[in-house]
């Protein structure tokens, strides 16, 4: 008999895996960018703040 592959044995780790890691990067692209959206909008109305004064 034919020794399975590693994928063939763990192929619900692998999808397991594969699942989280996907989830987990686009959880961090979407903080990063939210992040990056409110530090440029805190700079663009910073310079409105300043006109008033």
């Amino acid at each position: 008999m034919k020794p399975q592959s590693w994928l063939r044995r763990n192929w619900l780790w692998a999808a397991g895996g594969a699942f989280v890691t996907i989830h987990l990067v686009t959880w961090l692209m979407q903080r990063a960018m939210k992040s990056s959206v409110r530090s440029e909008a805190a700079l663009k109305q910073k310079p409105a703040e300043e006109r008033l004064d």
